[in-house]
C-alpha cells in the first residue's frame, strides 16, 4: 500500500506467519502478517520509538526484536502475540541483529561500545546474563549460530578488512575462515 514500507521480515518456524517491521504513519513497529496472503494479522508493538529486526525463537513461541523506546537500541523479547514485552539488555549504545540460539535459551547480538566499536555478545533469555564473545579486535558484526549451537560465525575487521570468523559459542576459540581481499560480509549458517 502507498505510505507503507517493509523494513525487515522473518517467516515463523511453522511457515504460517511473518513477523516484520512496517513503517506506517512514520512509526516503525512490528506486525504479524499471513504468509499465505500477506494480510495483516496483528500489530505487535505500539511504543514510542523504533521497533525493528524481529526474529523468531526456535519453537515459534517468542520474538526477539530491537527497540529504542527507552533511548538507545536494546534487545527485547515478547510472546508471539505481542504480550509480555520485556527488555533483555540494559547496556551498550547500539544493540542490534538478535539471533536466537537453536535451544532458545540465548540470543546472540551485536553491540556498539563507548569507543564506537562493534562487538558480539550473548544474553541469556531467562536471566539477562551477558557474555562478551569479542573485544579489542576491530569491528565484529553480523553473528549467526551454527545449527547445533556450538559455534558462531561472524564478520570481523580485525585484520584491517572484513573477513569471516568462526568462534566457539563462549568466544574462547576464534578462527579466521576466509582469505583474500576483504569486503563487507553478512554470514548466515546453512540450515
Amino acid at each position: 500500500k502507498s505510505g507503507v514500507e517493509c523494513e525487515y521480515f522473518l517467516i515463523s518456524p511453522d511457515g504460517s506467519t511473518i513477523a516484520l517491521t512496517l513503517s506506517r504513519d512514520g512509526s516503525p513497529d512490528i506486525y504479524l502478517i499471513s504468509a499465505a496472503d500477506g494480510a495483516i494479522i496483528k500489530k505487535l508493538t505500539d511504543a514510542d520509538g523504533i521497533d525493528a529486526s524481529p526474529t523468531w525463537s526456535p519453537d515459534g513461541g517468542q520474538i526477539a526484536f530491537v527497540s529504542d523506546r527507552h533511548g538507545s537500541p536494546q534487545i527485547w523479547v515478547m510472546s508471539k502475540d505481542g504480550g509480555n514485552q520485556r527488555r533483555l539488555t540494559f547496556q551498550g549504545e547500539y544493540n542490534q541483529t538478535p539471533e536466537w540460539s537453536p535451544k532458545g535459551d540465548k540470543i546472540l547480538f551485536t553491540a556498539r561500545d563507548e569507543r564506537l566499536i562493534f562487538d558480539i555478545f550473548t544474553v541469556e533469555v531467562a536471566t539477562g546474563s551477558i557474555t562478551r564473545l569479542t573485544q579489542n579486535q576491530g569491528n565484529n558484526e553480523e553473528p549467526d549460530w551454527s545449527p547445533n549451537g556450538r559455534y558462531v560465525v561472524f564478520s570481523s575487521t580485525r585484520t584491517g578488512e572484513a573477513k569471516l570468523y568462526i568462534s566457539t559459542e563462549d568466544g574462547r576459540i576464534q578462527n579466521q575462515v576466509t582469505i583474500g581481499k576483504g569486503e563487507y560480509l553478512t554470514p548466515t549458517w546453512g540450515r
